[in-house]
């Protein structure tokens, strides 16, 4: 069956010349929902036919005559909006959620293509603070984005294992008289402490600094009691990134970090060496950049070192020889876009073809309120921060108590309230656009009211609950899922309430949303479509009784639809699909 979209793209192509699939593409949505159910923007047709939009728009009307689907046609302000018959709407929308199940939105635009995704990308040696988490969210919503769309997504922790930092970390673990012996009860946290303990010495003694990049040299030139030391600080960091990426449900394909790289240089270098593009400048190795505005790429300082961009140089090239990716997205936040700048600049004065699928995906801050009542980012190296740890669990112990004051009775408080906090977290972040900073305020993002995590998971509870009611009412242990069963014996006419109408043109848009998402590499419009979902859920609900409603049937598998794409489209976001609450 076609969609409204190639069937508004037949009756147009006769008379505007253009393609079927070029019309198809320039079809919105009205943006007030009296205006029909589909809009033709007319503008770039002015050009074309030396005609005002307005113009163009009532010339068409006149000439496109209505059909059993498309049963009204009306010019207004450039546009054309098309009217479709709110049956066979219901009919076609429910009926493609119902036959696709969990596949719902699916696509095969990304199909037989690779997208690499660096996201998350921690240094090593210390803990997630709580601004790691919007980086972190982003990555793993992109990935299950893409893949919904037919990419093959290769996600890629860049750990940052590497640099002058490890040499900091080595002299404060030798200066407070540590050995091999104690790396065996040796914690984050301690490693925590040691970044800590560090800064604070380095602002008495200026001459810290020089002792660090003398220990990072002693590492990078192989010094085996240094590269031990450096592998346990490692090991131990790792131990509590998986357990916290456990509670996010976040996974990832590749942990191979900056250290994966230190063997590479040689060949990096002499690569772009080959290539015309290193200079010297004052003992150190560049890449001049003048001529497109930017500063020097420093690739070996004059001691010999290499820095961030040498070693992304690198993984670049690692990358495109190992999965041969059409896109490489680096989501880092908007402090390090000069970098990025200058590395994707560098691959394309190289002549690597493949650079200009890569793109550098930034984003704004989270702001936490300081003592002093400003709003400011933490810094983890100097203890400023909140860690990443202590806010989930001051999540889950609020969540806890706001269950076992309204559901005492509910099985596996504990971990239910986890899987909310975190919703209610990774809900407060993405709900905004990506390069928008944001302030994080406690009592907005674990709300059950407005826009927040514990709002869009309680719709889902809701659909959910209700199903469940219905499996109990006919004495079956288990949840109707009314859609596996098709569509047989569905009245799609019995939708007429302005509540089942707007729920239905929300469910519709799914497929768009997530290519929308994708445009922009932005989880936010899948984030504020949980929310219209979640409105159009709760709406429907309270203005129509569905348990023992003489439409019981059709409204059940309304709300069985509901629930599949709203329970999908929180799982995109990181946002856990809840069942009961």
């Amino acid at each position: 069956m076609k969609t409204y979209k190639e069937e508004i793209a037949d009756l147009l192509g006769p008379h505007t010349g253009l393609a079927p699939q070029e019309i198809a593409f320039a079809i919105t949505l009205p943006q007030h929902a009296g205006h029909g159910d589909f809009a033709f923007p007319c503008f770039p047709l002015a050009k074309k036919l030396r005609k005002a939009p307005p113009a163009i728009a009532n010339e068409l009307a006149g000439l496109i005559k209505p059909t059993a689907s498309i049963v009204k046609v009306e010019a207004l302000n450039g546009y054309l909006n098309f009217f479709v018959d709110q049956t066979d709407f219901a009919r076609r929308t429910l009926g493609r959620i119902a036959s696709e199940q969990a596949a719902y939105g699916s696509s095969r635009r990304g199909e037989g293509k690779t997208v690499v995704i660096d996201f998350s990308s921690p240094n090593m040696g210390k803990e997630l603070a709580f601004h790691h988490l919007r980086g972190t969210m982003i990555g793993h919503s992109l990935s299950k984005l893409y893949a919904r769309a037919g990419y093959k997504v290769e996600r890629v922790n860049h750990l940052g294992d590497w640099g002058t930092s490890y040499g900091k970390l080595i002299v404060m673990f030798l200066r407070e008289g540590l050995t091999e012996a104690d790396l065996a009860a040796m914690t984050i946290e301690r490693l925590n402490g040691l970044y800590t303990a560090f800064s604070q010495a380095a602002t008495a003694d200026p001459a810290m600094e020089d002792k660090a990049r003398e220990a990072f040299q002693r590492l990078e030139a192989g010094d085996a009691h240094y590269r031990r030391l450096w592998q346990a600080f490692k090991d131990i960091t790792l131990i509590e990134l998986n357990r916290i990426y456990r509670f996010l449900e976040v996974e990832f394909d590749s942990y191979i970090g900056e250290a994966h790289f230190v063997d590479h240089m040689p060949k990096t270098m002499d690569l772009l060496t080959s290539k015309g593009l290193v200079q010297k400048s004052q003992g150190a190795e560049i890449v001049d950049l003048s001529a497109h505005n930017m500063p020097p790429a420093l690739l070996r300082k004059s001691d010999g070192a290499t820095l961030y961009i040498t070693r992304d140089i690198a993984a670049a090239v690692y990358r495109a020889e190992t999965y041969g990716f059409a896109k490489c997205l680096y989501v880092v936040d908007n402090g390090q876009s000069l970098h990025f700048q200058q590395l994707i600049k560098v691959l394309e004065l190289g002549g690597f073809p493949w650079a200009s699928g890569i793109e550098h995906i930034p984003f704004g801050l989270v702001l936490i309120k300081s003592e002093d009542g400003g709003w400011e980012k933490g810094k983890t190296r100097s203890g400023q921060a909140s860690l990443l740890k202590d806010v989930l669990e001051a999540a889950r112990e609020k969540i806890e108590g706001i269950i076992l004051e309204k559901n005492p009775e509910a099985a596996g408080k504990e971990a239910l309230a986890m899987r909310i906090g975190v919703g209610a977290l990774v809900f407060s972040e993405l709900k905004n656009r990506r390069l928008n900073d944001i302030r994080f305020e406690w009592d907005q993002a674990l709300s059950f009211e407005g826009d927040s995590g514990p709002y869009v998971q309680n719709a889902h509870v809701r659909l959910c609950s209700i199903l469940r009611k219905s499996a109990e009412k006919a004495g079956r242990a288990k949840a109707d899922r009314p859609s596996e069963n098709g569509t047989d014996g569905i009245d799609f006419s019995r939708f007429p309430e302005p509540q089942a109408q707007t729920l239905i043109r929300s469910l519709s848009l799914f497929p768009d949303k997530i290519n929308t998402a994708i445009e922009a590499n932005d989880p936010c419009p899948m984030a504020q479509y949980a929310l219209e979902i979640a409105e159009g859920a709760h709406g429907f609900i309270h203005s129509c009784r569905v348990l023992g409603s003489a439409e019981e049937k059709d409204r059940l598998f309304l709300i069985d639809c509901a629930r599949i794409v709203l329970g999908r489209t929180l799982d995109m976001i990181g946002v856990p699909p809840i069942e009961e609450m």
